[in-house]
């Protein structure tokens, strides 16, 4: 209201030529001066601009939410004169009514400040006002303004005249709440110095001060202040009362003092715990007393001899003496709260109840005695609903003195807290139990600066030091100083922060700020020693140490970052430039020599320079990045980066519009470019690649791809435009080789529609494969017609020659889209799919029928094979979910092969059919080898894909015919999730068995050792992968699942033969087997029947045999035959795992393991052996150990003094025994004798180093020779 008057009665003088149409005016002049953002000024009916008495018929003020006050029939009575003197005299100002229907609405300016500082400046107005009469006939105020709706009327008046003044103001409700009344009588004459002044505030219960003040059942109030009489000798009487009741009463006086100056009391008492909550009822008591007095001399000097505070929780005392400059002369304070020791809850304003124990407080100086003063506040039992603390002190102590006659003030703080515990335990947490500080400070005088000469603060691994020169404090505030802080380990923070922080950081800051404006000039530094964030390449880069150097200077000019430099590892980073309202220039550079320090797969090293020039409303922003043999971890970038790489952009920022002038990437014989505009409101983006050699990317990539794209529109409404082309692209898998072979064509034109792609055309096209599809819009609906040809399916399926074909429609109507779609190929390939799908790909109502041949998937079960025809007809109807899939599949003559498995099962016939996310399987068929296999229940079709199989084995036969052969009949379980726990239960009963202890070892030959193949074409890999000469170690386990729970149990009562190496043995028992697939525990065995051992013709009777498993599938027998000669007893132990069993040969008393087998065999030592014997005795060695070594063979040959001794078996069981000695350096000859009796002598001649001349001749005649020229290599 004021702001209108002055605006108003300013311009009112030059309106003259206006008198003729007020409103065209002035009316406007005053309206859109008044105005402003989030506040609109609204004059009707203003008229005597240039008369004594002006009127405004209405005058509304509105922000953003509509109109918050209203002003109704507006009168001003004024003096034109006394404007010209500079002064507005108001005689009378009236309204017939102010409605304030609520308070106006606040807005926080969210906007940036801008980079330059500004100067400090107090508004100055036009000329004084000076109102004397001011009244209204209806006051409204809505009910947000003071917590309930108020109407009420207001008169006022006031007089200045001759030295004499008078005031009057009458505040009465009138509406239906609870009556209220507030007046006022103040007058005071200079001549008499008499002052009178009569306040009185009445209120009902409800009223709207007890109702803001919130005290306990908003009781009615009343308030009155009263007295009159001279200055020299003035009491006024003071009272508060609430719900009829006296609360506080007193007296406060004024009397002359004898130098001329003023004495003051004050005596206030009673009891105004009622007016509080009843909680605070223990710190106030019933006798609450304030008392002061003292006396203001004529000189200014001011003495308080007394002050006294007192409830029955606190007890305050004290005095104070200030000289006529302020300066103490003396002062004294103590005080305790809470004496008896209990928790006393402070009467404070905040919501959260605070209490503590017990507080005391000390305070003394008198300078009559020394310029020390001191201070020592003590508190215990602190507690709040988020904090407690044990324990607090301040100690204090320093100088008030007068140097060189201008007032001076120092001292120091001590601040010390135990018993810290904060309910948030991330604070906690960081601040530890306890922490320490100082403050010391300096004042003087005509300085005009505050000196904090101290500020510490200490924790348990933490603290803080510095300085602060506080300047300005007549004018303009300022701050000069430095601090030091250091946290030895930040792991304290990790809470707080939300982050696994931890490390040790220092920070050193110094500089300086002004309070107002905003100027700074702050330098700084950030050392860091292995710094942990949770983020493992920044702890990788950050273990060592680490540093930040700033230096940053905000003026006029705006904000100029002298020096912004991070250093840790190999990582240097610099930053550099100014922020200006004008125009910014700020440039950034990058060397980041060895991205090793990352850690993990990174390796190479990467700089770059980007920069800033400009506005953010018409800026440009340049990058320029080069890289030298980078690592990311991924082996295809890693291929492409390994040489060098750049990169190069650049692009005009106008406000959100981006001008992409340049975006260019090279790496290898990669080089891709961008250009053009992106903006919210449309883009239009062009790009090019050039992929001239994929073996770049490393692996088995090969081929050129080159391609160009552009869009334009927004992602709502946009255009997208494709064409690539590849030439013999190869990725590593045979089969996608082959489709991609010679020239391959890609070409598409999109639209994106309110988030959906539709397809105006796309083609795949090369001399393989041709796909096709097209697009046909109407009003109402958009089809998609899709044409797809393998123009020989023998290219991935050699055995199915032939087109395969798809044609179908996908039409989108807007509710769903329709799917037609038909397929037919070779292999009696027969497809059809209907239905609809939901936009948003979530539910379907699909139906798929055909039929095909299993052996259509064998591409993709390399080396496993499969044949057979399959017919299926399915539905999915709902949420794309298995629990959605119902139908059949029909298995007709199904054949499956694994070259790892010694037979194929074959003739399956059966059913699976899907229904509530279950596949229920009933399946027949046999076994190559003979028997049948029945399989039968129900498997899930969602993870873990929980099983309820049965699997019976009727007269199945097993065999591996290096190893076993064997007929099973049985019943075998399956329950629960396959993805792992699953247990596999049953019985096994074996017919007729036969274990086959093999002649030689079993195993294959492994690859050369060290052989490593380079750019290995896909067909190759995959040849190897089948026949399973891949290295897959470094997968082993990766990716395994939850072991199986096992209880099998696996009968065989007899009939469970071991045969082989002279053994026939028969054996019978029961196995079980439990534990896990990854843990066997068997349990049980199967042990002797009856068997023998024939050695050359000599048969030993077993005495033990065993078979069972220990952890594995391979079983470990233990054999045991023995003789007695007359002079040893002798044994023969074969024991270990079937594959490869160790025999051994012991005696009693103990003999060398040749010397026994010669008593077991001949029943004499082994010098007594005939030529004969002993070829019998190495014969016997062979059937037994099963191959050669440096064993008991050995042992006899180093015995007969040979160069070599060695007995082999060919394919038909026959032995031969072949013994061989060098005659000289350069002739060797060689015995051979079979176990017919058999007897050939060949003979090696080496005439030089690569020519040898050989020669045989047998025991029936036959000769033989040759010349051999030979080279190793």
């Amino acid at each position: 209201m004021k702001r209108i008057l002055v605006l108003a009665l300013c311009i009112l003088p030059f309106a003259a030529h206006a008198q003729q149409d007020d409103r065209d005016w002035l009316t406007a002049l005053l309206e859109d001066n008044l105005s402003d953002a989030g506040r609109k000024v609204t004059i009707t009916g203003f008229a005597g601009a240039l008369s004594s008495q002006a009127t405004i018929e209405k005058l509304t003020i509105a922000d953003d939410t509509g109109i918050w006050l209203t002003l109704d029939k507006v009168v001003l009575d004024w003096s034109r004169s006394a404007l010209l003197t500079g002064r507005l005299s108001v005689d009378r100002l009236t309204a017939a009514e102010i409605v304030l229907d609520r308070l106006p609405a606040t807005s926080a300016d969210t906007s940036l400040p801008a980079p330059e500082a500004t100067a400090f400046a107090l508004p100055d107005l036009p000329v004084s006002v000076e109102i004397g009469t001011l009244g209204a006939d209806h006051i409204v105020l809505g009910p947000t303004v003071l917590g309930q709706p108020v109407e009420a009327t207001l008169n006022a008046s006031a007089s200045l005249a001759g030295g004499e003044g008078k005031a009057t103001l009458t505040l009465r409700r009138t509406d239906d709440g609870p009556a209220g009344d507030v007046s006022l009588t103040a007058s005071y004459a200079n001549e008499t110095s008499v002052l009178a002044l009569d306040l009185a505030v009445e209120e009902a219960a409800g009223g709207i001060a007890s109702s803001l003040i919130g005290l306990p059942g908003n009781p009615a109030i009343e308030l009155t202040v009263k007295g009159e009489g001279p200055l020299s000798d003035y009491a006024a009487d003071i009272r508060l009362a609430s719900g009829g009741s006296e609360r506080l009463a007193g007296k406060v006086t004024l009397a002359e003092a004898a130098d001329g100056g003023m004495r003051f009391t004050a005596d206030l008492g009673g009891d105004p715990a009622p007016m509080f909550l009843p909680e605070y009822a223990e710190f106030f008591g019933d006798d609450v007393k304030l008392a002061a007095q003292g006396t203001k001399a004529a000189d200014g000097r001011l003495t308080v001899d007394d002050l006294t505070l007192r409830t029955q929780a606190l007890d305050l005392r004290g005095n104070l003496a200030l000289a006529a400059d302020g300066l103490p002369e003396r002062f004294a304070l103590r005080g305790s709260l809470g004496q008896d020791g209990t928790p006393v809850l402070l009467p404070l304003s905040t919501d959260i109840p605070t209490s503590i124990t017990h507080a005391d407080i000390a305070l003394g100086f008198d300078a009559s005695e020394a310029e020390a003063w001191t201070a020592d506040i003590a508190m215990t039992g602190f507690d709040r609903a988020d904090l407690k603390l044990r324990e607090a002190k301040i100690a204090g102590k320093g100088l008030i003195t007068r140097e060189e006659g201008k007032p001076a003030v120092s001292g120091d703080f001590d601040i010390t807290a135990d018993g810290i515990e904060p309910t948030d335990p991330a604070l906690a947490q960081a601040l530890g139990a306890g922490v320490k500080g100082s403050v010391g400070f300096r004042w003087r005088e005509g300085y005009d600066a505050l000196q904090l000469t101290k500020l510490a603060l200490n924790g348990a691994d933490y603290s803080f030091d510095g300085t602060v020169n506080i300047a300005g404090l007549e004018e303009a505030l300022s701050l000069t100083g430095q601090g030091n802080l250091r946290a030895d380990d930040l792991s304290r923070f990790a809470a707080l922060a939300g982050q696994p922080v931890g490390g040790r950081a220092e920070m050193t800051l110094g500089g300086s700020y002004a309070l107002l404006g905003g100027k700074f000039d702050v330098t700084g530094q950030i050392n860091g020693t292995a710094l942990r964030t949770g983020i493992t390449e920044a702890d990788n880069l950050l273990a060592g140490s680490s540093t930040i150097d700033l230096s940053v200077i905000r003026d006029e000019t705006g904000l100029r970052v002298r020096q912004l430099d991070l250093a840790a590892a190999s990582l240097r980073a610099k930053i550099s430039g100014q922020l200006a309202t004008s125009g910014s220039d700020l440039s950034a550079d990058l060397d980041f020599t060895d991205l090793s320090a990352l850690g993990g797969p990174y390796g190479g090293g990467l700089t770059g320079r980007a920069r800033f020039t400009g506005t953010p409303e018409a800026g440009t922003v340049t990058f320029d990045g080069t890289g030298k043999a980078l690592k990311i971890g991924i082996p295809e970038a890693d291929s492409l980066l390994k040489g060098d790489s750049a990169i190069s952009a650049e692009a005009g920022i106008a406000g959100e519009t981006v001008d992409l002038r340049k975006l260019d990437i090279k790496a290898a014989s990669l080089a891709a470019s961008a250009r053009g505009t992106l903006a919210k409101t449309g883009s239009d983006v062009s790009a090019e690649l050039d992929f001239s050699d994929l073996r770049a990317l490393g692996g088995a990539y090969r081929g050129a791809l080159s391609a160009t794209a552009s869009f334009s529109g927004t992602p709502e409404a946009g255009k997208l435009t494709a064409k690539a082309t590849g030439r013999n692209l190869a990725i590593g898998q045979a089969e996608a080789d082959r489709l991609l072979a010679g020239e391959t064509r890609l070409a598409a034109d999109l639209m994106l529609d309110g988030g959906r792609i539709k397809v105006n055309t796309a083609t795949l096209d090369n001399p393989q494969l041709r796909v096709a599809a097209d697009g046909n819009i109407t009003d109402a609906t958009r089809q998609v017609n899709l044409t797809a040809d393998l123009v020989n399916l023998a290219t991935l399926l050699p055995e199915f020659p032939g087109r395969l074909s798809v044609r179908g429609q996908i039409v989108d109507d807007g509710n769903s889209y329709r799917l037609d779609l038909t397929g037919q190929g070779p292999g009696g390939i027969d497809a059809k799919v209907q239905g609809t799908m939901s936009p948003d790909f979530r539910t379907a109502n699909l139906t798929a029928v055909g039929a095909a041949q299993a052996a259509l998937g064998n591409a993709f079960i390399d080396p496993r094979t499969v044949s057979g025809g399959i017919r299926y007809d399915l539905a999915l109807r709902g949420p794309l979910q298995p629990a959605s899939l119902s139908g059949r599949i029909s298995l007709s003559d199904i054949r499956v092969s694994d070259p790892s498995l010694p037979t194929a099962l074959t003739g399956f016939n059966g059913t699976i059919s899907l229904s509530g996310g279950r596949a229920a399987l009933d399946l027949s068929g046999s076994s190559t080898s003979g028997g049948n296999i029945l399989i039968g229940g129900a498997i899930g079709l969602a993870a873990p894909y929980v099983a309820d199989l049965v699997v019976q084995l009727q007269q199945l036969i097993v065999k591996d015919p290096q190893l076993f052969t064997t007929r099973i009949n049985g019943r075998v379980t399956m329950q629960g999730p396959l993805t792992g726990g699953a247990q596999i239960a049953g019985n096994i009963d074996l017919s007729e068995t036969e274990l086959v202890v093999p002649s030689t070892g079993l195993g294959a030959a492994g690859g050369l050792e060290g052989l490593r193949h380079v750019s290995e074409p896909a067909d190759v890999h995959a040849t190897r992968a089948r026949a399973g000469l891949l290295d897959t170690a470094a997968g082993d386990g990766a990716g395994s699942g939850r072991p199986y729970p096992l209880d099998l149990r696996i009968s065989a009562p007899q009939r469970l033969f071991i045969r082989g190496r002279g053994l026939d043995a028969e054996l019978g028992g029961e196995l079980r087997l439990q534990g896990t697939t990854a843990n066997v525990v068997p349990s049980g065995s199967f042990n002797l029947v009856r068997g023998r051992l024939d050695i050359l013709g000599k048969r030993l009777t077993l005495s033990e045999a065993l078979l069972q498993l220990q952890g594995d599938f391979d079983p470990f027998i233990s054999i045991l035959a023995s003789n007695d000669d007359g002079e040893i007893v002798s044994s023969v132990k074969i024991e270990g795992q079937a594959t490869d069993p160790k025999i051994t040969f012991v005696s009693q008393p103990e003999l060398p393991q040749e010397e026994v087998l010669s008593h077991l065999l001949f029943g004499r030592d082994l010098t007594s052996l005939s030529a004969f014997q002993a070829a019998q005795l190495a014969s016997a060695v062979a059937t037994l150990a099963g191959k050669g070594g440096d064993g008991i063979i050995g042992k006899l040959r180093k015995g007969f003094g040979l160069d070599d001794l060695d007995v082999s078996t060919d394919a038909q069981g026959d032995t031969t025994l072949k013994a061989g000695k060098y005659i000289s350096s350069k002739a060797y000859t060689e015995i051979e004798v079979d176990q017919n009796g058999q007897a050939k002598i060949n003979l090696n001649l080496d005439l030089s180093k690569t020519v040898t001349l050989r020669g045989s001749v047998g025991g029936e005649g036959e000769t033989s020779i040759g010349i051999f020229k030979e080279k190793d290599y």
